[in-house]
């Protein structure tokens, strides 16, 4: 009996050990398969890893990390966690760097076999993809897609098309421009002109056009046709979405263009890509990378009451996806009213708000996409040299969960979008039901480092909320930014439908903001709207924007204080619209005290001018508690990243407002 006792305790304790053990997973890029996931004999891939979590998480009793060691991790195809890879007991499923390794997550390809051409600066290697390329990275650096030296003016529209408003994409029917007239000497008849894209900027608004022909009209002059149904979509829209026929634009992606250093083109047709050399570049020693994977991680629960539950990912680099722009049926482009709200189906009046917002989306997929999950966290990662839209998108459903401590850097999108505009009215989306629509809220979205953001995607601000419900914007950095910096809230008071009532207890506390709207007009380094009751605006230092506070038009039930902001000539404040009510805006310290108050019941109260003074200590306590937080201060790089740009063909004075 004593031994049988014995035995059965030395087995529990064993049994407890071996649990314990299995808490920590091992993974390391470039190991022979069938590792068992130990320090000595770790897995080769991620994927081994979640199949393992899966056959662990069940009986959890404490959290399960996954170390990666250093080196890189090439993925296809994001990599997709669901229910079943949860963190299970209320313990925690954590992906995380191996102590003093750096783990990088590429969605891209290596592209070797690089040949001169006729030309002797430009280069080629095969590139098996079906896919249009809008991102090459030669020796570490951003490759730009082959475009025009100048902005190039359009002649009109031209052609006709009906929607009858019964196709999937349409709000009704009507007629919509097919195409646009351009000069001939202005622009030649273009190979492979499904590739060709147009971008056109308007006041607060971006447009990506893609073309599906360019046909030669007469002697003087060729029409660009645009892929339908998107073209129809984008040229439908209206206010500073409206498409000027007769003002500029840049044309890009062809052949014909590849005419300066640094700049590529894909040939999907014949499997080539191309590339114009600089002269200090060797191509047959270059490393080339091509984004292949449309997102890198996906994770997706079915519904408000089936969510992934407790992951993290931690110290992980995230680099090279890849994404087309938006997809309608078999056409693309990018566009919409405003920031990340893109239109996705035509209206005849181009007016969106009686259509609840059923009309737009934000761009699916995220580099990072989060839906009907809690408790996922992604805290001192490196987002860099991305492709998508959106490096971090928690879009529906998404409680409980942080994102803090980011570094993110060279990304043709923003750096964090939370929520969906279709969140208005919870339960009645056309892309979230009922039983899968859920608010965003609860979220820590702090102490992040931004910079080089919305390289292409411009008419977007660094980071971004829908109708959210208790989010911290707080303790960020965020500088040169080609619009605004933080943007809180959706639904406009003259849009005649009634108030949502969704967003609440929102904060932009503490942050370092500045050197905004390098490319687009309006808006504010910090902008808002509709009513977002107990949300505070507290506590930022503010630099070098047009408009530092922008509450835009309904804004109401917010409270505007102790906030610095060092702007000279410009507002520090705009509230435009009579819409806006019931905001407290007290002691705020500015360097120019310029103003635009239209509000009802937003008085402006103990505002502290220092025009012509430099900050007093209180200012200057204001100015150094801003930003990143001293438990992340090491994020911060000893040198400020360089600035890039992927228009540097386009002379300045012609394309920056």
């Amino acid at each position: 009996m004593i031994r049988n006792l014995i035995a059965t305790t030395l087995t529990i304790l064993l049994t407890t050990f071996v649990t314990h053990a299995q808490q920590s997973l091992y993974v390391s890029p470039g190991t022979p398969k069938g590792g068992k996931g130990t320090l000595e004999s770790p897995y080769s891939s991620i994927e081994e890893a979640k199949r393992a979590v899966r056959k662990m998480n069940k009986k959890m009793k404490g959290d399960i990390t996954v170390y990666l060691r250093g080196g890189t991790y090439y993925v296809s195809s994001p990599l997709v966690f669901t229910e079943e890879d949860s963190g299970m007991n209320g313990f925690r499923v954590i992906y995380k760097a191996y102590q003093g390794e750096k783990p990088i997550l590429s969605g891209g390809q290596e592209i070797t076999g690089w040949e001169p051409t006729t030309h002797r600066k430009i280069y080629s290697a095969p590139f098996n993809s079906n896919q249009k390329l809008r991102a090459l990275f030669v020796n570490g650096n951003r490759a730009r897609m082959a475009g025009m030296s100048r902005p190039i003016t359009g002649q009109g529209s031209w052609g006709e098309m009906e929607v009858k408003g019964t196709e999937s994409w349409a709000y009704g029917a009507g007629t919509v421009v097919e195409g646009i007239k351009f000069l001939l000497k202005d622009l030649p008849v273009l190979g492979n002109p499904e590739n060709v894209e147009l971008i056109q900027k308007n006041v607060w608004n971006e447009k990506v056009f893609c073309v599906s022909d360019i046909e030669r009209l007469d002697k003087d002059t060729v029409v660009v046709r645009l892929q339908q149904p998107y073209g129809a979509i984008l040229t439908s829209l209206a206010w500073a979405g409206a498409t000027g026929y007769n003002k500029d634009f840049i044309i890009r992606n062809a052949f014909e263009l590849l005419d300066s250093p640094g700049e590529f083109y894909f040939d999907s047709k014949q499997q080539r890509l191309y590339y114009y050399a600089a002269e200090n570049e060797n191509m047959s020693q270059a490393h080339v990378i091509a984004p292949v994977s449309e997102g890198l991680i996906r994770i997706y629960g079915k519904s408000v009451n089936s969510r992934v539950q407790n992951l993290a990912f931690e110290e992980i680099t995230f680099s090279h996806d890849a994404w087309e722009l938006m997809k309608v049926e078999n056409s693309y482009g990018f566009g919409g009213i405003q920031s990340l709200g893109l239109a996705i189906k035509y209206i005849p009046d181009g007016n969106w708000h009686p259509t609840k917002y059923n009309s737009t989306d934000v761009p699916p997929p995220g580099t990072i996409d989060v839906k009907n999950s809690q408790n996922i966290s992604f805290v001192r990662n490196r987002f860099e040299q991305l492709n998508s839209a959106i490096a971090i998108s928690y879009v529906n459903d998404v409680t409980d969960s942080k994102i803090v401590g980011n570094f993110f850097n060279d990304l043709l999108g923003n750096a964090v979008s939370i929520g969906h505009p279709q969140h208005y009215e919870i339960g009645d989306g056309d892309i979230y039901g009922a039983g899968v629509e859920g608010v965003c809220k609860n979220i820590q979205v702090t102490n992040n480092y931004i910079r080089n953001i919305s390289l292409d995607f411009r008419m977007v601000e660094a980071v971004l909320g829908f109708f959210v419900e208790n989010v911290n914007f707080d303790y960020n950095d965020i500088y040169g930014t080609p619009y605004g910096a933080i943007a809180c809230g959706w639904w406009w008071a003259n849009a005649k439908i009634p108030p949502s009532t969704v967003a609440k207890n929102n904060t932009i506390n503490y942050n370092r903001l500045g050197k905004t709207h390098l490319v687009l007009h309006d808006g504010g380094i910090i902008y808002t709207l509709g009513k977002q009751p107990d949300s505070v605006i507290t506590g930022n230092y503010l630099f070098d924007g047009p408009r530092c506070i922008y509450p835009d038009d309904g804004s109401a039930y917010f409270t505007i204080t102790n906030n610095v902001i060092n702007s000279l000539h410009k507002l520090w404040l705009h509230i435009a619209s009579d819409r806006c009510h019931d905001i407290i805006i007290d002691h705020n310290l500015v360097k120019d005290n310029g103003t635009i108050n239209n509000g009802v019941n937003t008085p402006l109260t103990n505002t502290i001018n220092f025009r012509n003074r430099p900050f007093d200590d209180e200012a200057k306590a204001i100015m150094e508690k801003a930003g990143i937080q001293e438990p992340y201060k090491d994020i911060i790089p000893a040198k400020e990243p360089a600035e890039i740009s992927i228009y540097p063909f386009v002379p300045k004075e012609a394309w920056i407002n």
